[in-house]
């Protein structure tokens, strides 16, 4: 039976950020956090930590892991009309039902970042506008705008895998998948603009892109970002009101902000 190498990391909360952007870069099989502080990476290969971290590694056989892996994702419920489900869990009661697989693209609703993200769409997003996925991941974000009824969808992507488990997901939830417009490339490469941007990456990105996404949004259109650590968000708050951004909405959770902007009227 086909053996899976299993590093358990301990790693604090202002620290996950970081070690998600390094796992996206690796030849990884699962990735999920267990607990507050703690999270397992699988591989087919044997892992090599980033400098500075540290893990406990085990050997453990494919019928054990696959076990353990769809153990741990349950059905989430995102607000009061909201529910994300792997494709193994029985439907839910729900308004909006999003089936997710669980896989190398992240984005599952488990996370504090992608769960406020789904929320605030929900909140803001109206029928017929047009949406960005930016940093698109699993499309977790870019389903719901379709389920949502939205207008033109784009979910852009450096990760060539983020396509293949977006087409996966419109599939599981029997949506054509001509609905979303996957882009594999960066930001810069987007021309048109939109209703509605999501994006959830990090502080870094936001502070480098934020000028470019707000160009990229029509006037009086909302801004979604998330993946803010608490302790940077007033760098983003006073970038965003040079722009011109108002905020909206704000939530915190776990040391995570979301936040929601709209576009003024003619302010460049």
């Amino acid at each position: 039976m086909k053996k899976w190498f299993k590093i358990t990391v301990e790693v604090k909360e202002e620290e996950k950020e970081a070690l998600l952007f390094w796992v996206q870069e690796q030849n990884i099989r699962g990735v999920w956090e267990k607990g507050a502080n703690e999270m397992i990476i699988y591989s087919e290969n044997p892992i090599v930590l980033p400098p500075g971290v540290k893990g406990r590694e085990e050997e453990e056989e494919e019928g054990e892991w696959a076990y353990k892996w769809r153990e741990s994702f349950k059905p989430v419920r995102v607000g009061e009309r909201i529910v994300v489900r792997p494709p193994w869990e029985d439907p839910r009661d729900a308004a909006v039902e999003l089936v997710v697989y669980p896989a190398y693209a992240f984005g599952t609703g488990q996370h504090p970042t992608t769960y406020w993200c789904l929320y605030l769409v929900d909140k803001y997003f109206k029928q017929g506008q047009s949406f960005l996925d930016i940093g698109s991941g699993s499309g977790i974000l870019s389903l719901l705008a379709a389920k949502l009824e939205g207008g033109k969808i784009v979910a852009v992507d450096i990760d060539p895998q983020a396509g293949e488990e977006l087409r996966r997901n419109l599939s599981l939830n029997e949506i054509e998948l001509s609905r979303v417009d996957f882009r594999e490339g960066e930001i810069a490469q987007i021309e048109e603009q939109f209703d509605f941007i999501v994006c959830n990456i990090g502080t870094d990105f936001h502070l480098l892109h934020l000028k470019t996404m707000n160009n990229l949004l029509n006037e009086e259109g909302i801004l979604v970002l998330s993946g803010i650590e608490e302790k940077d968000f007033f760098l983003l708050q006073e970038k965003a009101a040079t722009l011109g951004l108002e905020e909206k909405e704000v939530r915190v959770d776990s040391f995570w902000v979301s936040v929601a902007y709209k576009k003024e009227k003619n302010v460049l």
